[in-house]
């Protein structure tokens, strides 16, 4: 009886052992997954590949962290400082989320530094702005809203992805855009509601409609110009009166623009100029339009001299490093760290 004791004794010492070792392993690899984290993080932000879902849930709907608040939402990215902070959100009477367009421009506004900080600090930073404003039930709706909308903006790059493999890069086919495009469409109903889908996006795809419906139009080798030009007019006719004021509107600058290049071109001075835009616009649009003149102008002349330099530069030093470390500091006496962002792409097709 005794030796049976014994035995079983021995077996179960030897299942705890047993379970202690598979717990502390177990605890090893978890430790090891989580010090990965935010280098996988960080290798995906700058890379642009996809995320685990689950990884995208966790981060958003995990409990709040324990950081300072000014991290977050005082010391901001390079290039989001000196730039206005997006709207307060809005509740309903009973304390649900007032569903708007807000609630985009300030996820966007966050996912914006994507590349310039990881991943996870940005969502951080939402999160710290989101419970900042909100409590109880209308957090926990942007928060899931938030997880929603990463979890569409992580298939949107699976999609590009495949698309990129499936086509490539260097080719376009006017179908495959409709198919990419459905295919976007079809995810936000994966992830998010009708009615932040309604708020997000009404206008955005109201306007890609219009433009799709032209291209389809225009396309349409078995219609004759004739037929183009009406079934144009009947889908203008159908067409949001909110779009057609901005078609309006862009319609009118582009003849502005290029009467204005025209005046300028044969040195025409500065009373000539502000006549033509008194002309063409009201006071205060025309007001306006000077002050962006006066913007294009003082850019151009920046660009202008940054180049000298930046020629300057690539001729003289060899090395690519070292060059490199110049022209990041040449860029930052000439331009802010968002116009150096803007510099850099347009660098990309000068050089």
């Amino acid at each position: 009886m005794n030796l049976n004791i014994l035995k079983i004794s021995l077996v179960l010492i030897s299942l705890v052992m047993f379970a202690i070792a598979l717990f502390n392993r177990w605890e090893s690899n978890k430790n090891a997954e989580l010090q990965q984290q935010p280098a996988i993080l960080i290798a995906q932000s700058t890379t642009n590949t996809p995320l685990k879902p689950e990884l995208i849930a966790e981060l958003v709907l995990s409990p709040a962290d324990s950081v300072a608040h000014a991290e977050f939402t005082i010391i901001l990215p390079t290039s989001l400082r000196n730039t206005p902070l997006p709207e307060h959100l809005e509740i309903n009477d009973d304390g649900s989320l007032l569903i708007n367009k807000k609630i985009l421009h300030l996820f966007e506004f966050y996912l914006s530094a994507i590349g310039e900080e990881p991943l996870e600090l940005i969502i951080n930073r939402i999160k710290s702005n989101l419970r900042e404003q909100l409590t109880s039930q209308a957090l926990d709706e942007a928060l899931h809203i938030l997880a929603g909308y990463l979890q569409y903006r992580n298939e949107i790059t699976a999609i590009k992805q495949e698309y990129n493999q499936t086509v490539g890069t260097n080719e376009y086919a006017f179908e495959h855009v409709l198919n990419a495009r459905s295919e976007l469409i079809e995810a936000r109903w994966r992830f998010l509601s009708e009615e932040v889908i309604a708020a997000f996006f009404a206008q955005e795809d109201q306007y890609e409609n219009y433009m799709l419906g032209i291209a389809t139009i225009t396309k349409d080798n078995s219609l004759s110009k004739e037929q183009k030009d009406h079934a144009i007019e009947l889908l203008t006719a159908q067409a949001p009166s909110w779009l057609l004021e901005q078609q309006n509107t862009a319609n009118q600058l582009n003849e502005y623009r290029q009467r204005y290049s025209e005046l300028v071109s044969r040195g025409a001075s500065d009373s000539e100029v502000r006549i033509l835009r008194e002309q063409e616009f009201s006071p205060d649009v025309s007001d306006r339009l000077s002050t962006l003149d006066t913007q294009r102008s003082d850019w151009q002349q920046r660009l202008s001299d940054y180049r000298v330099e930046l020629v300057t530069i690539l001729a003289i030093e060899p090395d690519r490093q070292a060059q490199q470390a110049m022209v990041d500091e040449l860029r930052s006496r000439h331009f802010t760290a968002q116009e150096s962002r803007r510099v850099n792409a347009l660098d990309n097709s000068y050089l």
